[in-house]
């Protein structure tokens, strides 16, 4: 079930939010606002939207890189801000790697 169909209600208030928006960082986040005290929330779902969309808007930019010979092997270095956002240092996070010569391009994956 989408989360603006599910009818939340204030808790002091006991009426159903509408939907609104809430500016953070000059970008725009969808909430839930009384219509009455105008108390605005975030639900678990809408929390995980926004930290997405920050995300997203730090890794904005397009990331030029040479890759690096390594032994006998070749290698590539991720900016700070991408091993941040997916957690590149964790030890237990895997890549997966799946080129593709048709269309002249590697795409990474993750787990």
């Amino acid at each position: 079930m989408e989360e603006n169909k599910i009818s939340k209600k204030c808790i002091d208030c006991k009426i159903p939010m509408k939907k609104t928006f809430v500016v953070y960082k000059g970008l725009n986040f969808e909430a839930l606002q009384c219509p009455k005290c105008k108390e605005k929330i975030f639900t678990e779902n809408l929390a995980l939207k926004a930290i997405a969309k920050l995300e997203s808007e730090k890794l904005k930019e397009e990331y030029i890189k040479r890759p690096i010979k390594i032994g006998h092997s070749w290698g590539l270095t991720f900016p700070k801000e991408v091993t941040d956002v997916f957690n590149l240092r964790n030890p237990k996070t895997v890549l997966k790697i799946h080129p593709s010569v048709e269309k002249y391009k590697i795409e990474i994956n993750f787990k």
